[in-house]
């Protein structure tokens, strides 16, 4: 199995397949689960975020940004760029940035603008229904979920799969007292509560024996998480150990949001560049 397909599993695994519908056990005790449950209900947000992937021999990825995301109209926003490895620099000539905008309002529609398309203006913005995607015979929905990391719906959603939660020290987050809790996900209870990620689940399980993975969360006064840390590890016979490290802080909740997808004379489908009718 390729490194870009246990990476893709992986990241299917411990994000949701959406913007909404982030279930869960909302009756858990555990204070991180309550916590994202809580948090994902909440009307808006603003997001920033970094994250660094580690691949053996492949090399080292990092990618950083922001966004804004509102849970009453369904949408986000967020601004992210990249630093790749030399081989990938050269290929794409330079690091390159990405604006995305999510729509689920009517099913997920993610929309992306970046160099990182071959032969599509930048001006442009590339179309993916990605459940029309999944639907399509052969087609690696993680791999597009890939791109989708950053978003703090998905890493909620995980967390919603927290266990062995333990409070482990107080402090402040842009200005705003928090507790912060130790806990693991736990892939096993994100799959059992979540069945449209079992099959993922049992695959990336059976390649890597991973089952669980640390985070660390940061929860204010209103039970809303203001901050979270998260460490994957896994080991892959094609790229070695493979390692991702993200942090994100959540801030202004309640904060005014219009997000709009673009015009559809800016818009070019993903399915066009596939090559597909």
């Amino acid at each position: 199995m390729g490194t870009r397909r246990i990476l893709s599993l992986l990241s299917l695994a411990v994000c949701a397949m959406s913007l909404v519908g982030c279930g869960g056990d909302t009756l858990s005790l555990d204070p991180v689960a309550n916590a994202a449950s809580k948090t994902a209900e909440s009307d808006s947000a603003r997001v920033t975020f970094d994250a660094t992937v580690r691949a053996g021999s492949i090399g080292t990825m990092s990618f950083s940004g922001h966004g804004i995301f509102d849970g009453r109209s369904k949408t986000g926003w967020m601004d992210m760029t990249f630093d790749l490895p030399a081989q990938a620099q050269a290929q794409l000539g330079g690091n390159p940035s990405m604006e995305m905008i999510f729509d689920g309002r009517d099913g997920v529609v993610m929309y992306m603008r970046s160099s990182m398309f071959p032969g599509v203006p930048a001006e442009m913005w590339v179309k993916m229904d990605l459940e029309k995607l999944a639907d399509q015979e052969g087609f690696d929905l993680g791999a597009v979920m890939n791109a989708n990391q950053a978003d703090p719906h998905q890493t909620l959603r995980m967390l919603m799969a927290s266990s062995d939660a333990r409070p482990s020290g107080s402090e402040f987050v842009r200005g705003v007292r928090t507790t912060r809790y130790s806990f693991r996900v736990d892939l096993e209870r994100l799959a059992d509560e979540n069945e449209d990620l079992r099959e993922s689940l049992d695959e990336v399980l059976q390649v890597t024996g991973t089952s669980a993975f640390p985070g660390q969360a940061w929860i204010d006064a209103q039970g809303r998480v203001r901050k979270l840390m998260i460490a994957m590890s896994l080991s892959s016979p094609a790229a070695g150990r493979v390692t991702m490290e993200m942090t994100q802080e959540l801030y202004d909740f309640g904060v005014r949001a219009e997000i709009q997808p673009p015009a559809d004379e800016q818009v070019v489908d993903i399915a066009a560049l596939m090559g597909n009718s």
